[in-house]
């Protein structure tokens, strides 16, 4: 496929160019051939015969030459697979961990019949209407830590939707990527033989999409943009974000990822309630940190503090009525 050749109308914003200028040295007859195979693949494309071409709104599918042209990445997306129809993203990558050459594999699919959340929850989407991926990885060991490679994928996710919207994009702990309390994405951690980090983010589903209790709590880029996204442009603005945090770590450390997560959080400064395996703790959060974990500030203004490492935070509450039947307030 000609990806420079959409790549020039899609440059050109809507206009028309004129034949003249796509041709690029190629016969009238050979520029007609690619402009077809565009069109057949399911770009919307408008010609004039005197004007030229215009370009009209991407494909409907997912075009893996589009994701793959001059990426440029180091690490995540050597190797592109886009599938219609799979069980589990985060499945099929797990399945290539056999292998240590597929680091940075991405695998993206049009529809899952069996994706999942976290605890077991069921990721549900219309076909052709999300963005499902999984990256495959194999971390050196101070990038292993299943938080550090969620909060990649969750910082990568929210930055992402920030620059298309416009909108603020906050991290709901510990892998919801939310805007104004409407999840938007969920990020799904596995670790095997590699790490898989699994994404899903809603690109073009539309209110009536979503089933009704989900209405007042979950959003997609179509809604809050008004437009049909290009997934295949997401994809790709997604995986260099995953690379270049990715990237980081490997040359600067884990606490390199700290401040944009920390900045990203949805509970910072919030009364909240941490449960872990030895109870129900409530305090202001005063400060996340992938290493030293959560640090609350006790509610009776006495100045003491408590910090709870990530690993044994087993979830993560806003308090808004004072603590529950079974918390406590938290002590050094």
């Amino acid at each position: 496929m000609n990806i420079p050749l959409l790549q020039r109308l899609r440059n050109a914003q809507g206009a028309f160019v004129p034949v003249a200028e796509l041709g690029a040295g190629k016969t009238l007859d050979a520029l007609r051939t690619d402009l077809a195979e565009l069109e057949r693949f399911g770009f919307v494309l408008e010609s004039h015969p005197y004007r030229g071409v215009a370009y009209r709104g991407p494909a409907a599918r997912l075009c893996p030459d589009q994701i793959e042209h001059e990426l440029g990445t180091r690490r995540v997306g050597r190797r592109i697979a886009v599938w219609n129809r799979v069980v589990s993203t985060n499945d099929l990558a797990a399945h290539a961990a056999a292998s240590t050459a597929n680091e940075g594999l991405v695998i993206l699919a049009e529809e899952q019949t069996a994706g999942r959340g976290r605890r077991g929850r069921q990721w549900v989407a219309p076909a052709s209407s999300s963005l499902l991926m999984s990256v495959l990885l194999f971390p050196s060991e101070h990038l292993a830590e299943a938080g550090w490679l969620t909060a990649l994928g969750a910082v990568a996710v929210a930055e992402v939707v920030a620059a298309w919207t416009g909108l603020d994009a906050r991290i709901k702990w510990p892998n919801d990527v939310r805007i104004a309390g409407q999840k938007i994405a969920g990020i799904l951690v596995e670790r095997g033989d590699g790490a898989v980090i699994g994404i899903g983010l809603n690109a073009n589903i539309t209110r009536a999409d979503f089933p009704t209790e989900l209405h007042d709590t979950a959003t997609s880029l179509r809604i809050l943009t008004g437009e049909t996204v290009d997934r295949s442009e997401l994809a790709r603005a997604l995986i260099r974000r995953i690379d270049d945090w990715y990237d980081r770590g490997w040359s600067l450390g884990p606490d390199a990822l700290n401040p944009a997560w920390r900045d990203r959080s949805e509970h910072l400064g919030q009364l909240v309630q941490v449960t872990t395996p030895s109870g129900s703790h409530m305090g202001r959060l005063i400060d996340l940190d992938l290493r030293r974990g959560l640090t609350l500030a006790e509610s009776d203004q006495n100045g003491r503090t408590r910090q709870f490492s990530v690993r044994d935070v087993l979830t993560l509450t806003p308090c808004q009525d004072g603590p529950g039947p079974n918390s406590q307030i938290v002590t050094p």
